[in-house]
């Protein structure tokens, strides 16, 4: 029903002290919105559901917009949960799911994979605040009896707390891939020394501490071992009394793998919709990647943020506050992206584990914000259009789909690059195939993830797609024809 709002009735409901909702109703789908609610905001969420919005809109077509269910099925995503926050409250929560999708509710647990690095930055902060630890130390200290090998650092540029969570200590190993519950787990030792049965290789210092951000989920590894050692405490227990019990965060875990006994969990699903093994993959890495939350959880954490900041709280003093959120390099900060000023300042990060994609962003001024959580590896996709969404309802300074300006290709040159790509130093759990297309009308990409989408020409060899937003650039390389795909090289595939 592109353009049209999808009629829906979201009832909003008293909680208890502790956040549980009296009741839950549905129709068509869609979970009903839990509060505390300010007044009209019925309304505003039923809007949201009939109003989401892609990346890029096209100068001088109509501003397209979707509604939830439409968007659901396109990306094969089972459920996503949503929390508003309002001047510093959590205004509504719901959970959006495909009728044929399993039972959520506000409850419902979700993986928040990176989205555990700020939290990790928190913990950091109140075990400093406490001098339970140093952020700006030597932090081999808090390894032994292990010791970082020897790489780039040195007595004038160790490696910290501090650095290692900014992602500055120069640490290798971006992300994890997860393990299926069925697959023998590692010890985080044993995946920052990369011994089996880790997946991945071992954890090095290959740049000078302080000199470039290089995101490394394999540093918070580090980080998760050294916090635990220092206080001799296991990390999700560390977290469970340093942050999520001061928070009231009491649906939220860092235990990986989940207890049996927790039912009220999503089950992840990969690109094509099916199940990931056993719902879930098993993240040791906790600190980078191995909570389990919910939307309103994540919310309460970034009030939590957002108040110590402003006024200053007994979880965060305003300075240990500003400190977590002291970008270093790239807008990073202590598990956070921190960007804009003045109206537009804002924490946010996104994160994704295998089966599981989730976002959030919170206004430092306003105390405005949203969490998404979804439950499919698409669901990046339908959690940008949420925001956007979201953002519109509210009439946020952020978060406005960009726009484009179509023109004409030179069409010799288009079609010449038609046919099947493949990206350079792929990384992914899908087939590495992008194929362009014309039918003499119209362009389309065919991703490995999301199938085809539309391609709209803005210059003689460029493309958008409004979808995902990716600028395709038609170029060559010597005599090859190249394609550059969101900056990214890709080359013909030898079937095409």
């Amino acid at each position: 029903m592109k353009g049209k709002l999808m009629r829906i009735r979201l009832w909003l409901l008293p909680v208890h002290a502790s956040g549980r909702a009296l009741r839950l109703g549905a129709l068509l789908g869609v979970a009903a919105c839990s509060g505390p609610a300010h007044s009209g905001e019925s309304d505003i969420a039923g809007r949201i559901a009939g109003g989401l919005r892609q990346r890029v809109d096209i100068a001088g077509e109509p501003a397209q917009t979707f509604d939830i269910q439409q968007r659901l099925r396109r990306y094969k995503v089972s459920s996503a949960s949503v929390a508003v926050i309002r001047d510093g409250k959590i205004a509504w929560a719901g959970v959006y799911r495909q009728p044929s999708a399993p039972a959520a509710d506000t409850d419902t647990l979700y993986q928040a994979a990176s989205i555990s690095k700020g939290v990790t930055g928190v913990l950091a902060q109140r075990l400093a605040g406490s001098n339970k630890l140093q952020l700006d130390a030597p932090v081999d200290a808090c390894l032994r009896p292990w010791t970082l090998p020897a790489g780039q650092q040195s007595p004038e540029h160790p490696v910290t707390l501090r650095n290692l969570l900014n992602h500055t200590a120069g640490a290798t190993v971006s992300g994890f891939p997860g393990y299926p519950p069925s697959q023998a787990i590692p010890t985080d030792l044993q995946v920052i020394k990369g011994e089996p049965p880790s997946l991945t290789p071992a954890v090095a210092i290959q740049t000078i501490p302080g000199a470039a951000h290089a995101y490394s989920g394999g540093g918070y590894t580090i980080a998760q071992i050294a916090m635990q050692q220092c206080l001799r405490t296991p990390f999700a227990e560390l977290m469970h009394q340093q942050v999520l019990q001061p928070l009231r965060m009491r649906r939220s875990t860092f235990a990986q793998p989940l207890p049996a006994a927790e039912h009220n969990r999503a089950r992840g699903h990969y690109a094509d919709g099916s199940e990931v093994e056993g719902g879930a993959f098993v993240y040791p890495e906790l600190a980078a990647a191995g909570l389990w939350t919910t939307a309103s959880d994540l919310a309460r954490f970034a009030i939590g943020v957002q108040q110590s900041w402003k006024i200053g709280t007994a979880f965060l003093s305003a300075t240990q506050a500003r400190d977590l959120l002291t970008p270093a390099l790239n807008n990073y900060a202590q598990g956070l992206f921190v960007v804009g000023d003045g109206e537009h300042k804002r924490f946010m990060h996104a994160g994704g584990n295998t089966g599981f994609k989730s976002t959030y962003a919170m206004y430092l001024d306003s105390g405005n914000g949203v969490v998404v959580m979804t439950d499919g590896d698409n669901g990046s996709y339908l959690g940008g259009e949420i925001v956007k969404a979201v953002a519109s309802a509210y009439d946020w300074p952020d978060f406005k789909p960009r726009l484009a300006q179509a023109a004409p290709l030179d069409l010799a040159t288009a079609t010449r690059h038609v046919g099947i790509y493949q990206l350079d130093n792929f990384e992914g759990r899908f087939a590495n195939r992008y194929e362009l297309r014309f039918d003499g009308k119209d362009w389309t990409m065919v991703m490995p993830d999301i199938g085809a989408t539309r391609l709209v020409p803005t210059g003689k060899t460029s493309l958008v797609s409004p979808e995902t937003g990716n600028i395709i650039e038609l170029t060559q390389e010597g005599a090859q024809d190249l394609l550059l795909i969101g900056g990214r090289k890709a080359h013909r595939s030898p079937d095409s």
